[in-house]
């Protein structure tokens, strides 16, 4: 007998939201000191950049964590690269601030990085 096809999305989604959960642990527990207490105040999310590459956000409170997170980032970008193969940008963001009373929620700023791409071995001798 067939499940429903609202099952599967119910499934697949909370499968993709425990997914993304551990990888983003794993991340965040690779650090220490200053660089894991910069991460805790983070948010993080995945989407593909305007042309399609797959990005990985981390989006701090504000301009001067993301100034603090650069100066590690040879070390995100390598941990991106570790974890999340075919991840192609590192984007270190926050909301800039606004003139109006409510935020806009759909502008970010920050820096994107590249991620290099590790070569798989496929020799299996």
């Amino acid at each position: 007998m067939r499940s429903e096809p609202s099952s599967y999305s119910f499934n697949d989604r909370a499968l993709t939201q425990t997914l993304h959960g551990t990888l983003l642990r794993y991340f965040c527990n690779a650090f220490d000191g200053t660089i894991a207490q910069q991460l805790a105040d983070c948010q993080f999310g995945f989407a593909p950049s305007p042309v399609g590459e797959p990005t990985f956000f981390i989006v701090a409170p504000s301009r001067e964590e993301i100034e603090r997170l650069s100066s590690e980032v040879d070390r995100l970008v390598h941990k991106v690269a570790d974890l999340m193969p075919g991840m192609r940008k590192l984007a270190l963001c926050c909301q800039p601030p606004s003139s109006r009373p409510v935020p806009n929620p759909g502008v970010l700023c920050g820096r994107v990085f590249s991620v290099p791409q590790l070569e798989l071995d496929t020799n299996s001798d």
